[in-house]
């Protein structure tokens, strides 16, 4: 009876360590799809004002980081303030797979200079993971 036990076990952990594999590039499609639309977008995303309109008309949901606000306290997630208000936010990523071995959501910011003009559009998902294997070498997870 254990060893039907041990062996069920360590069935159970092979596969639970297989659907990264299986992903096709969904996880990195994803990220390039969210990137691209907001670089598409750049027209309507040129003043402060007329970003907010597009993200909220296109059901993205955001936060507005004042200029005072990110430089007396920064965030974790921002490298640098970009001298204005900074719009934050995150779009959930829809492949299972990818959210639980990868990321739950590609987070992007606008940054703008205290003319209220777009100076910078960032996007970020967690890097997919890498699996060092000695005679294979190194296999990444969730691309």
């Amino acid at each position: 009876m254990r060893s039907v036990l041990l062996g069920v076990l360590i069935v159970a952990g092979c596969a639970a360590t297989l659907p990264p594999f299986f992903t096709h590039g969904a996880c990195t499609a994803e990220f390039d799809a969210t990137a691209g639309q907001l670089e598409a977008a750049r027209p309507e995303l040129l003043t402060l004002k007329t970003a907010q309109q597009y993200l909220s008309a296109h059901a993205l949901a955001y936060r507005l980081i004042s200029a005072e606000r990110c430089e007396s306290a920064p965030l974790r997630d921002v490298d640098s303030c970009p001298g204005g208000a900074l719009l934050m936010g995150a779009v959930p990523v829809a492949n299972r797979i990818c959210r639980y071995y990868r990321d739950g959501s590609v987070r992007f910011q606008l940054g703008f200079n205290a003319h209220e003009q777009l100076v910078r559009i960032q996007t970020d998902m967690n890097p997919y993971g890498k699996l060092r294997l000695p005679l294979i070498g190194e296999l990444e997870l969730s691309k």
